[in-house]
């Protein structure tokens, strides 16, 4: 019996042994080729594709490393520059497509509100794989629940950059004392999320989205302003 149990216990280590080396040599997900296989499967891509596609991604993580290296004290250059590597890599994918493919393409780079929301601060505020995951849950509880105050069809879609942006009702969904309430919610949730993302972020980070939230405020300014002087030459 004994025997037995020994001849067992040996059994089960020698089994186990492959699997804890494996675990140790497992390297972890190459997120370039992730995202070339992402792209082959999504616009069919054949093989030689699907490595010019990888060697473009990769030039734009090389761009990338450094820009943030050069404007790592500047939010609003580290959005612009990430702004332009996303058109360029587009650009040079594009070539390599055929039209359906290229049709394919423009739905895969279209940005929502959320989109660029979270591109602009996952680029501005350089965060890390952690960060951007918990940055992505706060902005879906944010946008969800702006979705409740107002329906998405009003929102503007202006370019990068641009605050909450919302398109005014007008008489249509009641007078301008009902307005101001639901901007005022908006502006609670608002700071809710900033409040959220600020507990995530490192001081340098802090000092970044500052950056942005001035920048932000600066145009939903001037914007207002020019509703304003809109209105009164159209009345």
């Amino acid at each position: 019996m004994n025997v037995l149990k020994i001849f067992l216990a040996a059994v089960v280590i020698f089994l186990a042994v492959p699997l804890f080396a494996a675990e140790e040599t497992a390297q972890p997900a190459d997120p370039l080729f992730q995202q070339a296989m992402k792209l082959q499967k999504r616009l069919a891509l054949d093989d030689a594709q699907t490595l010019k596609v990888r060697e473009i991604l990769e030039r734009e993580q090389a761009a990338a490393v450094k820009d943030r290296d050069t404007f790592n004290k500047n939010a609003l250059n580290l959005i612009q520059k990430a702004y332009d590597r996303k058109k360029e890599t587009g650009a040079q994918v594009e070539v390599l497509l055929n039209p359906l493919q290229k049709d394919k393409f423009q739905e895969v780079v279209k940005m929502t509100r959320f989109d660029r929301d979270q591109f602009e601060l996952t680029e501005g505020l350089v965060l890390n794989e952690e960060q951007v995951f918990t940055v992505e849950g706060i902005l879906i509880d944010y946008y969800n629940k702006l979705k409740e105050i107002i329906p998405e069809e009003m929102w503007s879609d202006e370019g990068p950059g641009a605050g909450i942006p919302m398109r005014s009702p007008g008489k249509a969904i009641g007078a301008s004392r009902g307005f101001g309430r639901m901007k005022g919610l908006m502006r609670s949730l608002e700071r809710k999320k900033n409040r959220a993302i600020r507990k995530v972020l490192t001081t340098g980070q802090k000092v970044l989205f500052e950056q942005i939230q001035k920048d932000r405020s600066e145009k939903r300014k001037r914007r207002s302003e020019e509703e304003q002087k809109s209105g009164k030459n159209n009345p």
